[in-house]
C-alpha cells in the first residue's frame, strides 16, 4: 500500500544518489568493457601473489606473505571502488554464510586466498556492477568456472598426464561453480575462501594422486573418483543455488554491495 511518505523516500533516494555519483570515481574501462576489466583486475592479482614465490621463502611463509598480500589486495581493491562498492568482505546473508562456513579449516587456506582473489574476488563484483545484461548471473559463473578448470587442465605443461589434467580440470570447474556460489549468494569473499582451503587440504591429504596440486599418477584411484563426484555434486548444488528463482536475491545483495539505487 502506497503512503504520504513514498514521494519523500523516493526523493531521499534521488538525493543519496546524486551524493554517491558525486564522489565515485568514473570507471570507464569498467563501463565500456566489463569482461576486459575483469580480466586486468585477474592479472593484476596474479602478479602481485606470484611475487612471494620468486623470493625463494620458506613454503610457510611463502603461502602466508600471499594470504597477507591477496587480503592487502582485496582491500585497495575495496578501497578503489568506494563509496560506491561496499567491500568483498560484507556478508549480506549471515545465516547463508555461516552455513557454508562450517566447511572451513585453516590448514589449507593459502591456496584458498590466491585462487579466490584472482578467479572470484576481484572479477565478479565488476561482473555483477557492469554487465547489463540480466544474465549476468549465469554468464559470470560460465566465464569464472571455464576459466578455472582450464587453469588446472594447464597442469598438463607441469607434470601431469592428458587424462589426469582433464580429470582435474572437470573437477575444478564443478568446484568453481559452487565457489561462485557461495560468492554471489552471501556476498563475502572470505566464505568460497575457506571453502577453498578446506577442499584443498582434503585433497593433498587424502589423494596419493596429488604432488604439490597435480595429479603425476595415471591410476584411476578410488580417492581420485570420489573427489571428482564429490566436485560434481558440489557444482550441481552451486547451480541449484545460482537458479532463477534466486536471481533477484542475487541481485539486491550485490546492488547493495555497489550502492545501487533504483
Amino acid at each position: 500500500m502506497r503512503t504520504g511518505n513514498d514521494p519523500i523516500r523516493a526523493d531521499a533516494r534521488r538525493a543519496l544518489k546524486v551524493r554517491m555519483e558525486d564522489k565515485s570515481r568514473k570507471h570507464v574501462l569498467c563501463e565500456k568493457a566489463p569482461l576486459v576489466a575483469m580480466i586486468l583486475a585477474a592479472v593484476l592479482a596474479l602478479v602481485l601473489l606470484t611475487i612471494p614465490g620468486l623470493l625463494g621463502l620458506p613454503k610457510a611463509a611463502e603461502n602466508l606473505t600471499s594470504s597477507v598480500l591477496a587480503v592487502l589486495f582485496m582491500i585497495a581493491y575495496t578501497k578503489w571502488f568506494a563509496p560506491e562498492f561496499k567491500g568483498v568482505f560484507r556478508t549480506s546473508h549471515l545465516a547463508t554464510g555461516l552455513a557454508f562456513v562450517w566447511l572451513a579449516f585453516a590448514l589449507a587456506i593459502a591456496a584458498g586466498f590466491y585462487e579466490e582473489t584472482i578467479f572470484r574476488g576481484v572479477t565478479v563484483p565488476i561482473g555483477m556492477r557492469y554487465f547489463k545484461s540480466e544474465k549476468r548471473v549465469g554468464i559470470l559463473v560460465l566465464i569464472s568456472a571455464l576459466v578455472f578448470g582450464l587453469m588446472h587442465i594447464g597442469n598438463i605443461v607441469n607434470g601431469a598426464s592428458i587424462q589426469m589434467g582433464i580429470a582435474q580440470g572437470v573437477a575444478t570447474i564443478f568446484a568453481g561453480i559452487f565457489f561462485i556460489a557461495a560468492y554471489l549468494r552471501t556476498g563475502n569473499i572470505l566464505i568460497p575462501i575457506f571453502m577453498h582451503g578446506i577442499y584443498d587440504y582434503m585433497c593433498f591429504t587424502t589423494d596419493p594422486t596429488l604432488e604439490n596440486g597435480i595429479m603425476v599418477n595415471d591410476v584411476a584411484t578410488r580417492a581420485l573418483i570420489l573427489t571428482v563426484l564429490v566436485d560434481v555434486i558440489a557444482g550441481i548444488w552451486g547451480l541449484y543455488l545460482l537458479r532463477p528463482a534466486k536471481r533477484a536475491e542475487i541481485h539486491a545483495i550485490w546492488d547493495d554491495k555497489w550502492s545501487v539505487i533504483r
